[in-house]
């Protein structure tokens, strides 16, 4: 089977020139531009000899320019390497090596530390080297260069299981492992979108354009043709603004951007009058703001759990969930997959029982590059030989199938010989009216091994003190689940698409 993004967007600019396929700011760029532009720049890497089997990367803030030097990238047949701008310049120059890129598309407030770090790359050729926003001697000028190509249709056509693109995470030492797409696994994104009007829509792309999350509706939105309204970086007053103002159809959020959202003065229901499709993943939902959600907006909200890997993958379909009861699950095994539920010894566990969740579905990677230990361990075989993947999370399926969380297992605190699970304590803790945000993990514990410690976020206005808050979420526990101390903060730690980064509030004891 194959594919072309190709002629997917010479259609699109044949039939809807004048249609709006970027906004940023007060900047906008119809497909005729966006199209011309970006079949210049693949047709000028096909002819520096790159194609099939070779990498090129991208470093940049979230732009217009970034999102179609991407496109491009795909358009040439050439597999994409969007770098993490979060991860120190070590990290990603680690990145780097480790997938052996040919070429390098950067943008301005990156090049300083792509001059100090990455000039000695062996595969990086001279000559393809991409400033994405302002040219140096070093870095050339992408659009300048484009230019000198014609804009007719590279004409490539890519077998789904040539590869698509590897995704890092965002860290600070080591080589981060880097995670192999497949055109097959990221044209199931596609085939997953088909009935949620993306043509014509306008979507939201307020998550940075290197992570997974933001490309499970940057790529549909590519292929099929919305208007992809993009924020440099997320502001919830600004969001909001640009709900209404630019009538967006579809958004993918985390969490904590709803939280914000909601929270921001000038959150209203008539900034989502416009909006039929919502998303939320990278990290649990609470029951309590999906309620929010499904009362103030008319739209489908579709909770995604899963991993960038593949492999495990659920969808909750809210308004479904919620009048049977399940809004505090995270949804059932997309069509096609399955999930099982592991004990420590590796036995199926039965219905409501906890365990690692592992799974099997359309959408699986390719494994890590260059890391085939790791990509063993994430392997687990049922009797009859089918490989599912690890997640490395705990929950449980009832007995309808629905999957509820429990807890990431390496977040799993051993006190006194018992599993206690965070994310019970965190949610009487977020239950507080004067609570905003929290996050429990293991101190160490001469007594017990390990303790609950809770970091807290209270609203400004609240009088009450940690110590306070520890007595009334006890008072709601068990004695096992005993939370030990209470620390309050101005905020917790976070990763560039949401996530609490537990490992940083560890390091503090």
């Amino acid at each position: 089977m194959t594919i072309s993004l190709c002629e997917q967007l010479d259609r699109r600019r044949q039939a809807y020139p004048n249609q709006l396929a970027y906004v940023i700011d007060d900047d906008e760029r119809d497909n005729q531009t966006s199209i011309d532009h970006v079949f210049r720049l693949a047709n000028g890497l096909l002819a520096a000899g790159i194609g099939k089997g070779d990498r090129i990367a991208v470093l940049s803030r979230n732009s217009v320019e970034c999102a179609e030097a991407m496109t491009a990238i795909l358009c040439s047949g050439a597999s994409m390497v969007p770098v993490p701008n979060t991860a120190t310049p070590d990290a990603q120059k680690n990145m780097l090596l480790d997938s052996a890129v040919k070429g390098l598309f950067v943008s301005d407030q990156y090049r300083e530390a792509a001059l100090e770090h990455f000039m000695d790359l062996p595969t990086v050729r001279c000559d393809l080297r991409f400033a994405l926003e302002t040219p140096c001697e070093t870095f050339t000028d992408h659009t300048s260069w484009a230019h000198q190509f014609a804009s007719d249709s590279p004409d490539v056509t890519m077998a789904t299981n040539e590869e698509y693109d590897i995704l890092y995470s965002s860290g600070t030492t080591g080589t981060p492992k880097g995670i192999i797409h497949s055109h097959l696994a990221r044209n199931l994104l596609i085939s997953g979108t088909q009935t949620m009007a993306f043509e014509g829509g306008r979507v939201l792309v307020s998550t940075p354009l290197y992570s997974n999350t933001t490309i499970t509706t940057w790529w549909p939105s590519v292929w099929v043709g919305a208007t992809q309204v993009i924020m440099r970086k997320f502001n919830a007053d600004r969001a909001n603004v640009l709900m209404r103002e630019r009538q967006i159809t579809h958004a993918m959020l985390v969490p904590v951007q709803y939280q914000r959202m909601w929270a921001a003065s000038n959150h209203t229901s008539e900034n989502w009058q416009s909006v039929q499709w919502l998303f939320s993943t990278s990290a649990p939902l609470s029951e309590e703001m999906k309620q929010k959600i499904l009362t103030d907006t008319d739209a489908q909200l579709l909770e995604f759990y899963g991993l960038t890997e593949g492999g495990v993958a659920t969808t909750l379909v809210a308004r479904k969930a919620a009048e049977l009861g399940k809004l505090g699950s995270v949804g059932q095994v997309q069509p096609g997959g399955e999930l099982k539920i592991l004990s420590e010894t590796g036995e199926v566990l039965g219905p409501n029982e906890a365990g690692e969740i592992v799974g099997r579905t359309g959408i699986m990677s390719d494994g890590y590059l260059n890391r085939e230990e790791a990509t063993r361990a994430m392997h687990w075989l049922d009797e009859d030989g089918q490989l599912f993947y690890r997640s490395g999370d705990v929950g449980y399926l009832d007995e309808d199938g629905w999957l509820f969380l429990s807890d990431r297992i390496k977040d799993m605190i051993l006190s006194g010989g018992q599993n206690i699970y965070a994310t019970d304590l965190e949610q009487v803790l977020n239950a507080m009216s004067d609570v905003v945000d929290a996050a429990v993990v293991a101190k160490p514990s001469d007594a017990w091994g390990e303790t609950p410690w809770a970091f807290v976020v209270k609203n400004a206005g609240s009088q009450r003190s940690g110590d306070d808050i520890r007595l009334d979420a006890n008072s709601q526990l068990s004695p096992i689940q005993a939370i030990a101390g209470v620390t309050l903060v101005d905020e917790l730690p976070r990763s560039d698409i949401g996530k609490i980064l537990k490992r940083q509030l560890r390091d503090t004891f």
